[in-house]
């Protein structure tokens, strides 16, 4: 039985998809996050001044002028920006740069912010809080790398907390360090279990560390929690056919497509995978169900299950498709994608004994395109197989014509020669064939006709 790594990579290879990344997961911070009422909260109360341990006012009048901000800040942060952009020389208070930086991140002026933070921190180097907002606003701009050093630094003063954990976390998991990412997710579960964002970074954290079992049982406590999330039960049945348990992805694949949330790539991967199980009818229906889901959309999709059910033998259930794939989208195929479609009609062709209806769509395909190599190799072999060597060195001359196909063109000439004991051509054709293309079995095969040509002489 073909494995189902191998089957995958077909899959893959055949349609371009990504199994760890269709559909589409993306550990990303939500915006759910960053607007939730609990962040805002948590963020606007880092106006407030803890003197304690963090930097003081030397300057009465700037003490003064702080205290009277907080009604300006909460209803005209713009006018706030104003009034504290103006008190900012390089001597005043850490804690001016760090409220204008924090305004800027809430205004969403996100580089003006780091700028002010850094100032902040030069002028206070242990201040926490600017430390925390600096990782959250790089963290915000994408800059994982650089978000790092202020939310390690934020830990070390004292200020952990699930927020900081999980930002850093998702840093770490940004950079592929994946060890550090999972201590810090496992800390930010710890600290703050009801954000799902800390525990979908750790899925993927386990997923790019080939932790599998463990992405399975993480993805199996957040689906009881939301079942109606298409994205992630086919994540877990991705996950599960890398584990190589294609039965249970089976199910999670089969669950999107009762609930009627299967898309087309949830579909051919679901009619895959029962291929690879070796259930042909059921693949068949899925397939089926895929074409008229996809309406006269990807045809290459629809060819890729054409080809696998061909590939595994399954002739009955190909002609069913064909006949589908004529009715969804014989009005839409391209010249190409009808020769191929052609082609792998006549293979079916002659798996059924059809030999002859197998040779009129070759030479249909032949005179639409004398330079389908493909075509003419398969024609040359149908007139040799059937006696008629003037036919099968004809298209076998033609073939050799064609880049990509002289080797196995020469080859197939050179075994009619043979047969009619003409071992000097023959050699010399594969000679060619070999040089052209070299191969062991074909090796092999010249020095036993060269002993035989000796013998004969």
């Amino acid at each position: 039985m073909i494995s189902v790594k191998y089957l995958l990579s077909f899959i893959i290879i055949g349609t371009g998809l990504n199994l760890g990344a269709e559909p589409a997961f993306d550990p990303a911070i939500s915006e759910s996050f960053w607007s939730s009422p609990e962040f805002q909260k948590r963020f606007l109360a880092s106006y407030g001044v803890n003197s304690a341990i963090e930097p003081r006012f030397e300057n009465p009048e700037e003490q003064v002028f702080f205290s009277q901000l907080g009604e300006v800040i909460r209803e005209d942060p713009q006018k706030a920006i104003k009034q504290i952009s103006s008190k900012i020389t390089s001597t005043s208070s850490a804690i001016l740069s760090y409220t204008l930086g924090s305004l800027h991140f809430q205004e969403g002026n996100n580089e003006e912010a780091i700028q002010h933070f850094n100032v902040a921190l030069s002028k206070f180097p242990d201040f926490l809080r600017a430390h925390k907002n600096l990782g959250i606003v790089l963290v915000r701009e994408g800059r994982y790398e650089g978000a790092i050093e202020p939310l390690v630094k934020t830990i070390n003063l004292g200020g952990a907390d699930g927020t900081t954990y999980g930002l850093l976390g998702f840093s770490y998991l940004n950079t592929e360090k994946y060890q550090s990412a999972m201590m810090a997710y496992q800390n930010a579960m710890l600290l703050d279990a009801d954000t799902q964002d800390w525990k979908l970074g750790m899925i993927k954290c386990k997923i790019a560390d080939e932790e599998f079992s463990d992405a399975v049982r993480l993805l199996d406590d957040i689906l009881e929690k939301q079942p109606q999330s298409v994205s992630l039960w086919a994540l877990q049945g991705n996950v599960l056919l890398q584990m190589e348990q294609p039965e249970r992805a089976a199910v999670n694949f089969e669950i999107l497509r009762k609930s009627g949330k299967a898309t087309l790539q949830h579909l051919m991967l679901l009619g895959d995978i029962y291929m690879l199980k070796d259930a042909k009818n059921l693949a068949l229906d899925v397939y089926l169900e895929a074409i008229e889901k996809d309406g006269q959309g990807d045809i290459k999709r629809s060819l890729r299950a054409v080809e696998i059910l061909v590939s595994r033998g399954a002739w009955e259930e190909s002609e069913a498709l064909f006949a589908k794939m004529r009715a969804t989208h014989a009005s839409t195929m391209t010249e190409e994608e009808t020769f191929k479609l052609l082609k792998l009609e006549s293979k079916v062709a002659i798996a059924n004994g059809k030999g002859d209806e197998a040779l009129v769509v070759r030479e249909q395909i032949i005179e639409k395109n004398p330079l389908d190599g493909e075509a003419l190799l398969l024609a040359g072999a149908f007139y040799a197989q059937n006696g008629d060597q003037e036919k099968a060195v004809f298209r076998f001359e033609m073939a050799s014509k064609v880049q990509g196909f002289q080797a196995d063109a020469w080859l197939e000439h050179a075994k009619i020669l043979v047969r009619n004991q003409d071992y000097t051509k023959a050699i010399e054709i594969l000679r060619k064939a070999q040089k052209s293309k070299p191969r062991d079995n074909v090796h092999k095969y010249l020095e036993a006709i060269q002993r035989v040509a000796s013998a004969a002489n």
